[in-house]
């Protein structure tokens, strides 16, 4: 399958706001089934990317260990209620190979304790490999690149 940037970008931006909204409401079972069986899914500061440090407040590297992380969410995870809304900016395809594709999204996610007090949880951008398989978008990797090295809590659900 060989897609165009404008083909790919649609693609990737419908893809982005199921993935959000798979996230805001609180469907964590079904946040793998973005993702291929091999994947790469990292949450780190953008400036420790940039100095090539390769760890961050929360790595995954197969499907498998995506539904182990929400599993320990739902079963032993101690945290205070509370939801998110992810607030996406426009697709920027980097690059088109194939059926691969590289792109950038910007977000926000305004975070909702249980008191009602709302604040900016995170703010930056995502750097996806997209690979499309039998024309359905996966992510093959998802760099969730934070503009602050400070995250004020623990990262319990996915952003």
């Amino acid at each position: 399958m060989h897609l165009d940037k404008t083909e790919a970008r649609l693609a990737i931006e419908e893809l982005m706001r199921e993935y959000a909204a798979c996230i805001d409401d609180g469907r964590y079972e079904e946040w793998p089934a973005f993702f291929t069986d091999e994947c790469r899914y990292l949450i780190i500061p953008r400036e420790s990317h940039e100095r090539g440090y390769v760890s961050g407040f929360y790595l995954c590297e197969s499907k498998g260990m995506l539904a182990d992380r929400i599993l320990c969410l739902r079963e032993t995870a101690i945290y205070e209620p509370q939801s998110y809304r992810h607030l996406i900016g426009g697709t920027r395809v980097l690059s088109v190979e194939g059926s691969t594709c590289r792109a950038e999204t910007g977000f926000a996610v305004i975070r909702t304790t249980s008191d009602g007090e709302m604040s900016v949880f995170a703010a930056g951008k995502y750097v996806d490999t997209v690979v499309f398989d039998d024309g359905v978008p996966r992510f093959s990797e998802k760099l969730v690149l934070t503009d602050s090295t400070r995250i004020d809590v623990l990262i319990a659900a996915p952003l």
